[in-house]
């Protein structure tokens, strides 16, 4: 086996898990963001509404805000299914010390559970990017239900 292919086959997989915590990162601090917007519509939005408000557009603008609380509080808490982004050196040094004059095989090894764990990540990350939409959707309701209450335009 060539070792510059091995490799650089491994060298494309850390960067692949690499490039997944970063989005990660990304959709938690989006996610954050989601919140705090949520929760200043409803507090900006909110006591002229609750005075005035057509009752079903109110209960419908609070449906709204509830979701997206919990669809973005969702995705900011820990799971039980932990995300995996890198290797453990013992680990490592284990599994793959039969193989320690065979660098082409222990990076052929290490590429493949690389990438397993890349797919067992991205089925989490999935679901988070769906709660993620649906918080934001939410949101998108919210703001519109809670203006609209003001004005009574809609209904």
């Amino acid at each position: 086996m060539d070792n510059g292919l091995a490799r650089l086959a491994y060298e494309e997989s850390v960067r692949s898990l690499d490039k997944q915590e970063r989005l990660l990162d990304e959709l938690r601090a989006r996610t954050g963001l989601l919140l705090a917007a949520s929760s200043l519509a409803i507090s900006f939005v909110g006591r002229p509404v609750f005075q005035e408000a057509d009752t079903l557009v109110l209960v419908l603008g609070l449906l709204a805000f509830a979701i997206s609380m919990a669809a973005s509080v969702y995705v900011l808490l820990p799971k039980p299914a932990k995300f995996v982004f890198s290797l453990e050196g013992s680990a490592v040094f284990e599994q793959l010390y039969e193989f320690r004059d065979e660098m082409p095989e222990v990076y052929r090894r290490l590429t493949y559970d690389l990438d397993r764990f890349w797919e067992e990540n991205d089925d989490v990350l999935a679901r988070l990017f769906r709660w993620f939409q649906i918080a934001a959707a939410a949101l998108a309701a919210e703001i519109i239900l809670l203006l609209t209450s003001l004005s009574g335009t809609l209904f």
